[in-house]
């Protein structure tokens, strides 16, 4: 150990505060990075996890692959696993089951997965069991006890029964599907293979088949859920699996047939690897005739994504997470050794004087650098990967619930990865050494001279420079000099020397501001972080509130219905369907655990909107927004029962004798909606007022089909009609509505009532259920009850089956049943985990900000100890000390709160921009909040900090404070 070395451990010894307080900030920021790095690679491993076993861990398939690439495959070293499915040819399943169960299946083979690999999942198994040897043979679920007619699959049961059955032997004549596209003027042709499916329009294609490829048969083993989802091609369609004897695969790419095909499903052993073998086989495989995918859901958790808009807005947030971190780390630790080299300016000087080169004094720094990196990067990672597991414990039904693992076996642990703590540790160790850089370059410039005087800190402004030039020259010429400026006045002389202290533009007051301003941006940053993330997790997770159990009804599809509540001409009776619904509503009173929730019934109408009433938001409806700037398109009105509809109006602070009149109600017009629009959300209100809307009718007009009212090329609004040989025509209003219903508009609302939702993405106008009968030209849609079951989902599926048996008394209703409680609590859950992630984010966060105020302050005016003691030398009392600490802390914190304001600014709109990929109606609300709680937090630790440091100057008397030269 030399003597710098020695010299860094004496000063690291010699300050201990300066030196906790330093290593607690180190480990901080270390851990923060640690528990956000291991948070997402814990996530992005129990999301694989999850992914791989509901979809299998391939990463590609080539679907018709050639001989030659399959060859290539086999010798290519990025490939870590493969599996190989063949098709073996089509199965015509004759005219006479045609109808019933298609017209043709495809013989495969089995997908056999590697040892010790899971790359692709099977289809569903509902009886018997998985083909597992040569000779075994699996069918689609709906041939399952059925007899078929003579067809290209042959049964043998047991006793020479017909029926397919397990232990059944059936017999697949294998053969050549052939398409002739009759559209195509050359008469183009193509093999019929599973990947282009069987329906096709008998006046657009023509198909042959010759039962040329052999024979495959097999005892029946198992009957598999054909309808089921595949993430593969390969599994996808009506097939007839059989166990791989080992040729097919070679037997079907060897062969001239193009009704045989071989899919290739693979791993790599670098997921990045996956997309530039994807590209190859795209080369070499005909899109007409196969394909090439990638499992971009399981790619996505290996690092490996697109360009989704979510994906767009998390990346951005987590780069300015990153940048907060960062910067909140080297503030941290920047300021901490800024004030130690200021204040060890003396003995810098010294070590200078007496032949410590410029290297050597740097070298000093950084071993003070690496001293507490030592230290505090070890605790920081156990305090990030111990505050992780707890998060993570914490929210641990949560997480179960976000990532649904519990159905396929995963737990929910904390992954801890070597190259997550070594990436922590390095981040964190860059941010010491690049915060202890510019310190250290200062210690090594530092002149024996300088030093000695302790003037090197000091640099007068030049405004500074000329007022005390007039005060000299004053005074050569016998006056006085005249204490000038509002810090004088209000403060006396204690303001007057504080201003000239911060007017001396001492490094230390730079400092001390900028912690400040980085402490306010970070508060105020986190929680503007926690409200958006608030938002997108209340956007995109529907709660569904006040609902446990509902039942939808429909009066359309009940056996009992026709002649009760369905007309002989086809509509349904309003006024019998209104009695039917309070019936039912009053017999489901009392239903154990539960309280009724209301009912309402919902009816489509087209609809003309006129201008004065529609928004900006308009064109987000699914409709037409005409020359007029009226709107036309469909709409839902929604009527609400008595009581339901009473509660509503109260809790809007409506008129009941204006809005629950039996005769005439005014509606209510739900002006606020969520919208998914494939990936990116939004909240629209699509309505600017008040006012009459029209429900119409349309006329017939033969062989075409109404379009609804759009503007003519004359931009006039017209009933346009379009054929399917795409004629179309535009028919005046009159001519083309045959009825108008008008609905009085009486207020505007931004909330629901319980059971309708603001997710349907068109307006909702809501009356009472008294309104129904005089609403005939309405579509019915369908009617909704709801029970609160207090949260319980037994309560609720106990409550469905006490209303099951009251609802056979009712067969002109066709009831099913939702249970929302089970949804609503993993809903809850998965918006608590955010809520949590966020909260300790801000925890950390607030603990940085504070201890970077309270050391870079608190060091700042120890520092000063020298100073303080010659004021209290030369007379300066108590009360005017303090008053002058007042004034520059005051002045710190307005400058400091100034300048962080503008920083949380600067990342609100990176936030807000990285926002607007994925909800697009997102507008931050000025962090009013966020800021007071900033303000107040960073007050109560500059007035503990100077406290503090106070007492801390104020424990030497003045003669042992002046004859110190290093603290």
């Amino acid at each position: 150990m030399n003597i710098f070395t020695r010299f860094s451990l004496r000063s690291l010894f010699g300050n201990r505060a300066r030196t906790i307080v330093s290593i607690i900030g180190i480990a901080l920021s270390c851990a923060l990075v640690c528990a956000v790095l291991t948070s997402v690679v814990s996530m992005s491993n129990m999301l694989y996890e999850r992914t791989a076993a509901d979809e299998g861990s391939w990463q590609v398939e080539a679907a018709n692959v050639p001989a030659d690439a399959h060859r290539a495959l086999e010798g290519d070293g990025r490939v870590a696993a493969r599996l190989d499915v063949a098709e073996l040819g089509a199965i015509q399943m004759g005219d006479d089951n045609a109808a019933d169960y298609g017209s043709y299946l495809f013989a495969k083979t089995w997908p056999v997965n590697p040892e010790g690999e899971r790359l692709v999942t099977g289809p569903e198994i509902t009886a018997g069991r998985a083909p597992e040897a040569p000779g075994e043979i699996a069918l689609p679920h709906y041939l399952e006890g059925v007899e078929l007619a003579p067809c290209g699959l042959s049964v043998q049961g047991a006793d020479d029964a017909s029926a397919i059955e397990l232990g059944s032997t059936v017999t697949a004549e294998l053969g050549e599907r052939t398409l002739r596209y009759l559209e195509d003027d050359s008469g183009l042709t193509a093999a019929g293979t599973s990947l282009r499916g069987t329906y096709f329009a008998d006046d657009t294609v023509e198909e042959t088949f010759d039962a040329d490829l052999g024979q495959v048969s097999g005892t029946v083993v198992g009957f598999y859920r054909s309808y089921g989802f595949s993430s593969t091609r390969a599994l996808q369609g009506n097939s007839v699996y059989v166990y791989p004897s080992g040729n097919e695969v070679e037997g079907a790419l060897a062969d001239a047939s193009d009704a045989t095909c071989v899919y290739s499903i693979l791993t790599t052993h670098d997921p990045q690897d996956a997309l530039s073998i994807a590209d190859e086989l795209s080369a070499d495989i005909d899109p007409q005739e196969g394909g090439v995918a990638t499992h971009t859901s399981l790619l996505r958790w290996q690092g490996v994504t697109g360009s989704s808009e979510v994906w767009n807005t998390l990346y951005m947030i987590a780069g300015v997470l990153a940048v907060v971190i960062a910067v909140a780390g080297v503030s941290l630790v920047y300021n901490s050794f800024a004030i130690s080299v200021a204040e060890r300016t003396r003995q810098f000087g010294l070590l200078a004087s007496l032949g410590a080169s410029e290297r050597q004094l740097r070298r000093t720094v950084l071993t003070e650098a690496l001293l507490l990196s030592a230290v505090g990067i070890p605790i920081g990672l156990v305090l990030g990967l111990v505050g992780c597991l707890a998060v993570f414990q914490l929210t641990g039904s949560g997480l179960a619930a976000m990532f649904d693992v519990d159905a396929y076996g995963i737990q929910v642990s904390v992954t801890v990865s070597p190259a997550v703590l070594g990436i922590s540790a390095g981040v964190a160790l860059a941010t010491v050494l690049v915060s202890a850089w510019i310190p250290a370059l200062r210690a090594s410039r530092v002149s024996a001279v300088d030093a000695i005087r302790q003037t090197r800190d000091i640099h007068l402004t030049r405004r500074a420079r000329r007022a005390l030039a007039r005060a000299g020259k004053s005074t050569a010429d016998g006056g006085t000099v005249r204490l000038r400026g509002l810090s004088a006045r209000l403060f006396g002389i204690p303001g007057f020397i504080a201003h000239r202290n911060l007017t001396r533009a001492t490094s230390k007051g730079r400092v001390t501001v900028a912690a400040l301003a980085v402490s306010v941006a970070l508060l105020i940053i986190s929680g503007v972080i926690g409200s958006v993330m608030d938002y997108a997790s209340g956007t995109a997770i529907d709660a569904a509130d006040g609902t446990d159990l509902q039942v939808r009804i429909d009066a359309t599809t009940a056996e009992g219905s026709t002649g009760t509540i369905v007309r002989e001409d086809g509509k349904v009776d309003n006024v019998a369907l209104a009695d039917a619904l309070a019936r039912l509503y009053d017999a489901a009173d009392g239903l154990e655990g539960t309280t009724r929730a209301g009912y309402h019934a919902s009816y489509v109408a087209d609809t003309i909107v006129p201008a004065s009433m529609v928004s900006d938001g308009s064109d987000h409806f699914f409709g037409t927004l005409l020359a007029d700037g009226s709107w036309s398109g469909p709409i839902y009105v929604d009527f609400i029962d008595t009581a339901s509809w009473e509660t509503y109006v109260d809790g809007l602070g409506l008129s009941r004798e204006e809005f629950c009149d039996p005769a005439r109600p005014q509606a209510i017009a739900l002006n606020e909606y969520t919208l998914n629009e494939g990936g990116t959300y939004g909240y629209y209100s699509p309505l600017s007022g008040t006012g009459t809307v029209e429900t119409v009718s349309f006329a017939p007009l033969e062989g075409m089909y109404v379009g609804g009212v759009v503007s003519d090329t004359n931009g006039q609004p017209s009933v346009w009609y379009n054929a399917p040989d795409g004629s179309e025509r535009f028919v005046p209003l009159d001519e083309g509505i045959t009825a108008r219903k008008e609905i009085i508009v009486g207020a505007l609302a931004d909330t629901a009532p319980t059971g309708i939702s603001t997710r349907s993405g068109t307006l909702h106008i809501l009356l009472p259920v008294s309104a129904m009968a005089a609403n005939e030209t309405l579509g019915f849609a369908d009617a909704q009850m709801n029970f609160d079951a207090g949260g319980s989902a037994e309560t609720a599926a106990n409550a469905q089956d006490a209303l099951e048996l009251v609802a056979t008394d009712f067969p002109e209703l066709d009831c099913t049943y939702t249970n929302y409680a089970d949804t609503k609590m993993q809903n809850r859950m998965m918006s608590d985990t955010v809520q949590t992630f966020i909260y300790c984010f801000t925890v950390i966060c607030g603990l940085i900000a504070v201890a970077n105020v309270f050391n870079t302050l608190t060091n700042s005016l120890i520092l000063r100890r020298r100073e303080f003691a010659v004021l209290k030398s030369i007379g300066m009392g108590e009360s005017a000390f303090r008053r002058m600490i007042a004034y520059e802390c005051a002045s710190y914190a307005l400058r400091g709160f100034a300048i962080g304001l503008a920083l949380a600014a600067i990342a609100a709109a990176f936030l807000t921009q990285a926002m607007t990929y994925s909800f697009t109606t997102f507008t931050l609300e000025p962090p009013i909040a966020e800021a007071a709680a900033a303000a107040g937090i960073v007050l109560a630790v500059i007035v503990v900090s100077a406290t503090y440091a106070l007492r801390r100057t104020h424990a030497a008397n003045v003669v042992e404070a002046l004859r110190d030269d290093a603290i």
